[in-house]
């Protein structure tokens, strides 16, 4: 009912100043569009009161060899197979393009160039600044190598001389001399307070020294000697450590130094690769497909500027099938593909692709489907609208007959013979074949396979060459005239 709704609708929206716009070809068409409907919708009212189909006369058609194919078939968009996009690694302004839309191309071919004047003045600024870094850098290194050595050589000597002075009978005889140091002192304090000596300070300062030379002694003999052996010994270890570091490059005072190098000398070479970047390149061979930039445009970085596709026919479909059928598609089906404009012009393809996420749209749910183009052709061309036929299921040189022919008698699929080719049919259907007189005809049953609802497929009961009769239908008197619509159980 709502498919008529919309016909009125459609037809309503016709006025005369538009039928005059159109060809004569169109206004016919028209003319025979709008009396089919109009036959149909009165053979479909009829049917809603209740008049059932009443058969009238047969015509009569041949059991012949053909094909019968189950197809799904929808609407697609024709695109390159692969399309690579170009576009700049910086942004600028388009100074010079080299290629047009249509053009083969080498792989590394120049294709589009930016204007280079920024580029080549920031290329200078951070050349100047890496050569100042560098000239820093081997400054720095220099005294640092310097100041390394000499730290290292002093720890050796203050650890050989540590060494010398850690020797026990080094110690001991330290300490037995620090002894008899304390002794001479004090008896030259003694002779000096009997004699009568009133100035004694110097002597007591010399006895005083002799006692703190003698406690250094005995510290140093009872282990001191030993921990400043150690302390030396790291101290060494550490600077021969840093020495070693510098001179391998991992020491931190030397990544420290290199540090600063290396950020002007990264610095240097993006200014080098930006410049380089300039000129848009082909990454691989191929033929200029789209130029979406203009002579003197500016461009951002990573925008689109060129596409680029390795040959320019080979193409995929992009169709889409309705969630009713779309559970019957599987990827390495063949299908067809044809044009409006080339009708009779096949173009061999196989599922490539169907799509897990739906589209709704007005609350029709559908989902895209790839096909891809078997062999590379001339006929397609990007962004075209085609129609697609997925093909499911097909029999090939098999016996077939109009699907409106089959009729069925007491639930068995069978077709009606006039009475010259009963005979025939019995022999044709085998001995258990069920053959009933029905007037000018007889029924005969059959084995029928895939029905596409134009033709049938015959597996048995029938032979090539044989005529039989399909039955014409009306709705009554006045109604409509013609083959039933489907097959059996009419």
């Amino acid at each position: 009912m709502q498919f008529w709704q919309k016909t009125r609708a459609k037809l309503k929206s016709f006025r005369p100043g538009n039928l005059k716009k159109l060809s004569k070809k169109k206004k016919i068409l028209i003319a025979v569009i709008i009396l089919a409907l109009i036959i149909l919708s009165i053979s479909l009212a009829r049917c809603s009161r209740g008049e059932e189909p009443v058969m009238n006369e047969y015509i009569e058609t041949v059991v012949q060899k053909g094909n019968v194919r189950d197809v799904i078939t929808a609407t697609g968009k024709v695109e390159f197979a692969q399309t690579m996009p170009l576009s700049f690694e910086v942004g600028g302004t388009i100074q010079e393009i080299m290629v047009k839309e249509g053009d083969v191309v080498d792989e590394g071919q120049p294709l589009m160039r930016l204007e280079t004047a920024t580029l080549e003045q920031a290329l200078k600024e951070a050349s100047e600044n890496f050569e100042s870094e560098r000239s820093n850098y081997e400054q720095k290194i220099e005294g640092l190598e310097r100041q390394l050595k000499s730290a290292l050589i002093e720890a050796e000597k203050r650890l050989l001389n540590t060494k010398k002075e850690a020797d026990p009978y080094y110690l001991e005889n330290q300490y037995h001399l620090a002894e008899l140091n304390v002794k001479a002192a004090g008896e030259r304090l003694a002779n000096a307070q009997s004699s009568g000596e009133t100035d004694t300070y110097s002597l007591q300062v010399a006895l005083s020294q002799a006692q703190l030379n003698l406690i250094d002694a005995k510290y140093r003999r009872d282990g001191g000697a030993a921990k400043e052996l150690q302390l030396a010994q790291a101290e060494y270890e550490a600077a021969l450590k840093a020495w070693q570091g510098f001179q391998k490059g991992v020491s931190p005072e030397y990544l420290s130094a290199k540090a600063s190098l290396t950020a002007s000398e990264t610095k240097l070479v993006e200014a080098q690769e930006n410049l380089n970047n300039a000129i848009l390149k082909a990454p691989m061979a191929g033929t200029v497909v789209a130029c979406e930039a203009e002579l003197y445009s500016s461009v951002s970085e990573e925008k689109a500027v060129m596409s680029l596709v390795s040959d320019p026919n080979v193409f995929k479909v992009i169709a889409s099938v309705d969630q009713t059928e779309i559970s019957r598609i599987t990827v390495g089906q063949k299908a067809e593909i044809t044009l409006d404009t080339l009708p009779g012009e096949l173009i061999a393809g196989t599922v490539a692709g169907v799509s897990l996420t739906g589209t709704d749209n007005h609350n029709v749910i559908t989902y895209d489907i790839t096909i891809d183009v078997d062999a590379p052709t001339t006929i397609l061309r990007d962004r075209m609208n085609v129609n697609v036929a997925v093909i499911l299921q097909q029999v090939t040189d098999v016996l077939v007959i109009p699907s409106q022919a089959v009729t069925s008698q007491d639930g068995t699929a069978g077709v009606l013979l006039p009475h010259e080719e009963s005979g025939q049919a019995g022999e044709s259907a085998g001995a258990g074949a069920e053959q009933a007189a029905q007037g000018a005809h007889t029924f005969v049953p059959i084995e029928i396979g895939l029905d596409d609802g134009t033709n049938v497929e015959v597996k048995s009961g029938l032979s090539e060459g044989q005529t039989i009769l399909m039955p014409v239908f009306s709705l009554g008197e006045g109604g409509f005239h013609g083959p039933r619509p489907m097959g059996p159980g009419w």
